[in-house]
């Protein structure tokens, strides 16, 4: 693994260790990059994705795109796992499991070296993207569905 590369991770172990700042019905998971991830994603109303993404601006910035702006824009935002979201995505779609909204909340990395460890520039971005996964599945904490949200 290569150090910003793994902010999704990161940021998901935080959530599940904060679960009560998303309400009722919002499962997070470490979905990485399993070609099983579409077994864990049925009938789930949106998927906030989490990712390292390379787009051109400073390092630790934060985009909010979707993965029809991916083809669409001929990935001038290109994440780290760029085809391994599209592919999982496109064989969702195929068996059916594929979320009704899906959203990538990607980052611009400091370091892509080989480590564990988030640079400390991304450390210190990490509140700030909690803050932008929770405003994403804000409306989902009002809703108290039985229906799942998966970040």
């Amino acid at each position: 693994m290569y150090k910003d590369e793994g902010i999704g991770v990161h940021v998901a172990r935080i959530l599940q260790t904060q679960q009560s700042l998303l309400g009722v019905g919002i499962e997070v998971i470490d979905g990485g990059t399993s070609p099983d991830i579409c077994y864990l994603l049925d009938d789930v109303d949106k998927l906030v994705i989490i990712d390292a993404v390379k787009g051109g601006c400073e390092p630790g910035a934060i985009y909010r795109f979707t993965p029809e702006q991916i083809v669409a824009e001929k990935a001038v935002v290109t994440s780290v796992h760029q085809m391994g979201i599209l592919e999982n995505l496109n064989m969702m779609e195929l068996t059916g499991c594929k979320p009704r909204e899906t959203v990538i909340v990607g980052v611009e990395p400091f370091d892509l070296g080989p480590g564990l460890e988030l640079s400390q520039g991304l450390k210190n971005q990490v509140p700030k993207i909690i803050e932008t996964v929770i405003r994403e599945i804000g409306p989902f904490n009002i809703n108290e569905s039985l229906n799942e949200t998966r970040v």
